[in-house]
């Protein structure tokens, strides 16, 4: 609760700044004025409205209020920040540093217009790009080949898939959608890293989106990893879920595909006392003269995959960091934030995503599945 009170304040914060910024570009335009009051006051009214009565509305319009919500959100941190730039090197090239706010007040009016305007345009175009990237999500095609020989399979084509976060903003119809380009892909295996609900239960099963999940089929199997989302409220509930929908749900344990491969899967590090890499593989008794293909929903601890002697090791968690800077921010935190590295013999990826977790936007990331096609040799 603490932190939806603490969203609340800073939403407000933010949207009383931008007004100010507002009112002062349109100095002496009383129908540019009206015209913010009136966007401003809807705008929270909203999302008061859904803050605070979400449960007593009907779903589809406390669904539109979140996902307008956050795009205001998103789109008054994007403008904030580049009118602060902007006014920063404007002040600077006119000299004006050193009284700021005075020099701020006193520009011409058409130059208070101007600044504030151009940066919203570039915001609103951005966040279509974004949005687009969104609801267009990518098939990334990886060859890779393992040096073991795994039974009948001469190559095996696997649809990787991360952090769908089924829930409150990524509902129904984006579940739909994300099953729908799953299944176009005709893969040998599904395996998922993680992350396949969001926080709570409850809109998954109040909008069925288990019967979706259920239409996932491949000739091998679907499989998955536990999330660290996966252990954010009734995270048994959550799990046995997975199960009854057909995804076989891995915690610290191997299991042998048609007598050639392993899928082997890790419990989320948010288990303290989580088992190792080695001893999943000595505790399940893997034969590891064959193919080992690993999911472990976070980047944290490549060398161990690596050590262990893992073929492929997928991950998953870092959303490349869905919207920038945050991609900036994850290649800073993680060895490989996303995508393809080989590290001693095991090939590594880390999938940004298929879902998102807030504002529904790809900026500076992708949406994307992986579809990756191992040789055997």
């Amino acid at each position: 609760m603490r932190a939806l009170i603490n969203a609340f304040i800073m939403h407000l914060t933010l949207n009383l700044l931008v007004f100010l910024k507002g009112w002062h570009a349109f100095d002496g335009k009383r129908t540019a004025r009206l015209f913010l009051v009136v966007i401003f006051a809807t705008e929270l009214l909203l999302y008061a409205t859904g803050f605070f009565l979400y449960r007593h509305l009907p779903e589809p319009l406390v669904q539109q209020i979140r996902v307008m919500g956050t795009s205001w959100m998103l789109f008054l941190l994007y403008s904030g920040g580049l009118w602060l730039i902007t006014d920063l090197i404007t002040l600077a090239v006119l000299r004006q540093l050193r009284r700021p706010l005075y020099s701020l007040r006193c520009w011409p009016r058409k130059r208070k217009m101007l600044l504030f305007i151009l940066p919203m345009m570039l915001v609103t175009g951005i966040m279509t790009h974004g949005r687009y990237r969104f609801m267009h999500p990518v098939v990334e095609q990886l060859p890779v080949t393992v040096g073991k020989s795994a039974g009948s399979h001469d190559s095996l084509r696997i649809a990787v898939i991360g952090d769908l976060h089924l829930g409150w903003m990524i509902d129904r119809s984006h579940a739909r959608r994300f099953v729908d380009l799953i299944l176009a892909q005709q893969a040998d295996m599904i395996l998922f890293v993680g992350d396949i609900f969001d926080s709570q239960l409850e809109p998954v099963l109040q909008q069925e989106m288990d019967q979706e999940l259920r239409r996932l089929s491949a000739p091998l199997g679907v499989f998955t990893c536990t999330g660290n989302h996966e252990y954010r409220y009734d995270s048994e509930e959550k799990i046995a879920l997975l199960q009854e929908a057909g995804i076989t749900v891995l915690r610290d344990s191997a299991v042998l595909i048609d007598s050639a491969f392993y899928v082997v899967g890790r419990e989320d590090r948010v288990i303290t006392d989580r088992k190792s890499t080695e001893e999943i593989l000595r505790d399940s008794r893997v034969n590891r003269s064959m193919p080992l293909i690993l999911l472990n929903h976070t980047p944290d601890n490549l060398a161990e995959e690596a050590e262990a002697g893992i073929d492929i090791a997928l991950y998953g968690h870092t959303h490349h960091g869905q919207a920038f800077p945050g991609n900036l921010i994850t290649e800073w935190l993680f060895e490989v934030a996303h995508g393809y590295k080989k590290k001693g013999e095991t090939h590594i990826y880390v999938t940004s995503g298929i879902g998102l977790v807030g504002p529904q936007y790809r900026i500076g990331t992708q949406s994307e599945i992986a579809l990756i096609t191992v040789r055997f040799q």
